[in-house]
């Protein structure tokens, strides 16, 4: 009687949930087995036992009864449904029970967070392999400790020139960054990623440079450290091609700016002379000449004079590139260099009806620059906007002080430039194209020369300009040499392009 107690209290009691069934109903069931399928004892009594399992779990648990009844017991895995209808894994150990072989003892053990658990294991074990066949980077798993390659994906089999058969099992060192060996670079990198260049020697003995990062990881309870790379092979080739035509470009221009200086001082002489015989002509010193004769000098006169400006406007702009260049710095006042672009301008703009202002800042004082690199500055903006502002117009020279910068701008009432046209403008050589404009003469020098000017003085130049309603263009200097570097206060605000500082305008 006590072992009876005993048996009862054992089913009872059992963390397990616990059937006494025969092939079609359960005869007995202890709590936990209640539970576990969301019944009471007395309502699973009248549930065939096979309605228990799911459609594709059913032919397995039907098997494995008979395999009970041929050797009296069976472990296995199935699926069943709880009341609820949710499925759930479940470990079953069954026996027959004494000689009553159509009486069955079967015990459900829950599996469902195990077998949960072991779903995302083997999910996780997708994805990694999907990344290791489809990365376009070589991709080696390392054992964290002693450093044996496990796995490794097609990129890497194919840089390192072996079979996989080849690679696995091996020391990491024996491929990647083999110069190393002995001091590896990931023994100690614990939680810290590492992003390196190193190299590879493939089977052919060939050095790859490669662009490698370790990250540790840990798998089912396992240290291992995920090792990718790169093959920068083909970057290093272009690396290497890109810097042998920046070398090969700057060589040429260096010779283009070397021909250029010489070119144009071989051409200055004969054009002095030309200019000099022709204005001796135009004087009449050697007597006189008749209409077709002055008009004819005259022309040579001119057409000299245009030469050998463009020419000088080529030497200055070579000797900038070619870095030959230099600036003399000296005290003087804005005043008298305004006084002298005005006298050179002012038949020009005569000519064109056009209204002249230049106006000066109160307590200017003097400026520390090139005073001829000035001169030629303000001369090429203001014949630029002489040029360019039809009869009537107005031509307006502003110099103001800010702080430690001299701010010039030269306004005009001209043609304006079209924004597709103003990226173009500081290139040498470069003549905006528009229908408005080509009947004017120019070889586009001019503004690179502001710009090239204006940066060596440790300036910055800009502009705005809206077609058709006129153009300003603004540059501001250090008024005490390059020596005072400081940023300026910004007291002109207005749209407008500007190249590498923020635009800031004067009215």
């Amino acid at each position: 009687m006590a072992k009876d107690e005993i048996y009862r209290a054992l089913f009872e009691q059992s963390s397990d949930a616990i059937f006494i069934t025969n092939k079609e109903r359960i005869l007995e069931a202890n709590p936990k087995g209640c539970k576990l399928l969301g019944y009471d004892k007395a309502h699973l009594k009248n549930i065939p036992l096979f309605s228990l399992f799911t459609e594709e779990s059913l032919p397995g648990f039907k098997n494995a009864l008979n395999a009970t009844l041929e050797s009296r017991s069976a472990f296995f895995e199935t699926k069943i449904k709880r009341s609820d209808k949710k499925i759930l894994d479940v470990e079953v150990s069954s026996c027959t029970m004494g000689d009553r072989k159509k009486t069955f003892l079967i015990i459900f053990r829950d599996i469902t967070l195990r077998k949960e658990s072991e779903r995302l294991v083997q999910k996780e074990r997708e994805i990694l392999s999907a990344l290791l066949e489809k990365s376009l980077c070589g991709i080696l798993l390392i054992e964290a400790s002693g450093h044996k390659i496990v796995d490794v994906n097609p990129v890497a089999i194919k840089t390192i020139g072996r079979s996989k058969e080849e690679i696995v099992g091996n020391i990491c060192h024996q491929f990647i960054c083999p110069t190393e060996a002995g001091k590896c670079p990931i023994s100690d990198l614990g939680l810290n990623v590492d992003k390196s260049e190193k190299t590879i020697i493939n089977a052919q003995k060939e050095v790859i440079p490669i662009l490698k990062s370790v990250v540790p990881v840990t798998i089912e309870d396992k240290d291992y450290f995920v090792e990718c790379f790169i093959d920068l092979s083909e970057r290093k080739r272009t690396e290497e091609n890109l810097l042998r035509a920046k070398l090969e470009a700057e060589a040429a221009s260096r010779t283009k700016s070397e021909f250029l200086t010489n070119m144009s001082h071989e051409l200055r002489t004969p054009l002095n002379s030309i200019i000099g015989f022709s204005d001796i002509l135009l004087e009449k010193v050697f007597g006189e000449l008749n209409g077709k004769q002055l008009k004819y000098v005259n022309n040579i006169s001119v057409s000299g004079k245009h030469l050998l400006e463009l020419i000088n406007d080529i030497l200055d702009l070579s000797k900038v590139e070619a870095g030959k260049m230099e600036l003399n710095y000296s005290e003087f006042s804005i005043g008298s260099v305004f006084d002298e672009v005005k006298s050179t301008i002012s038949p020009l703009a005569q000519v064109k009806n056009l209204e002249m202002e230049f106006k000066i800042g109160p307590d200017f004082g003097d400026i520390k620059a090139d005073r001829s690199r000035l001169i030629q500055i303000l001369y090429n903006l203001v014949s630029n906007a002489v040029k360019f502002t039809p009869e009537g117009g107005k031509v307006s020279v502003y110099c103001n002080k800010n702080g430690n910068r001299a701010i010039f701008s030269v306004t005009d009432t001209g043609i304006g430039i079209s924004s597709e046209d103003q990226k173009y403008l500081f290139e040498p050589f470069n003549q905006i194209d528009s229908g408005m404009n080509r009947q004017y003469e120019g070889t586009g020098l001019g503004l690179a020369l502001v710009k090239q000017f204006v940066d060596m003085h440790k300036g910055r130049v800009w502009f705005k300009s809206v077609q058709g309603k006129g153009s300003s263009f603004i540059f501001e200097l250090p008024v005490n040499g390059p020596d005072e570097m400081k940023k300026p206060n910004n007291v002109f605000n207005d749209n407008a392009t500007e190249f590498g500082v923020s635009a800031h305008f004067s009215g």
